[in-house]
């Protein structure tokens, strides 16, 4: 039978076995505890990355948007100003159209002139040739003839020419200049870099 010596020497070798084992627990618990903490603080890094890289990307794109907005008010101005242009050229093929109407009646009037100035020469020729002829009754038959036909003309007026109408007057675009929206633009401030937590 084993003495109470020994009893206690195996119950003391048992404790400093317990013991060295809770040391290697509480150890193995704070390595554990460091490493969590190591772990943490890196995962506090990456979330603030991530919030970083987060809010770049919001800031990149509101940037982005108002830029293109600005843009596109710029393109409706340009297409306005052409479509002020495209008028102002209807106007101006509308007056080039009136002009030659204007160039074509101008020339019908003077043939129709040319044609009262050889009348006009013919008669003149006629009064020449009576007034050289030896006998004057063949100037009072003359003189007769215009009497019956300036009678004929205030009995029975010749038909008046109706006079040609001018071309309707071109219509003259006015530009109303369009003012863009979004002009006032300026890009977003940078994002500031989150604080780190811990």
């Amino acid at each position: 039978m084993p003495s109470i010596q020994d009893v206690a020497d195996q119950i003391n070798a048992r404790l400093d076995q317990i013991n060295t084992h809770t040391e290697n627990t509480a150890q193995n618990t704070a390595d554990t505890h460091d490493v969590a903490k190591d772990i943490r603080s890196e995962l506090q890094q990456v979330n603030n990355r991530l919030t970083q890289i987060d809010q770049t990307l919001d800031h990149g794109f509101a940037n982005l948007s108002q830029g293109i907005f600005a843009l596109i008010q710029l393109q409706i101005v340009s297409i306005h100003l052409l479509d002020h242009h495209r008028k102002q050229n209807d106007t101006i093929i509308c007056e080039l159209v009136n002009n030659n109407q204007l160039l074509c009646d101008i020339k019908r009037k003077l043939a129709h002139q040319l044609r009262l100035d050889q009348q006009t020469l013919t008669s003149t020729l006629k009064i020449e040739g009576i007034m050289t002829r030896v006998h004057c009754c063949e100037a009072g038959d003359y003189d007769r003839e215009l009497e019956l036909k300036q009678w004929l003309e205030k009995c029975c007026p010749p038909e008046r020419q109706p006079e040609e109408k001018c071309p309707e007057p071109c219509g003259r675009p006015g530009f109303d200049p369009r003012q863009p929206e979004g002009l006032d633009w300026r890009p977003l401030p940078s994002p500031v870099d989150p604080k780190p937590e811990g």
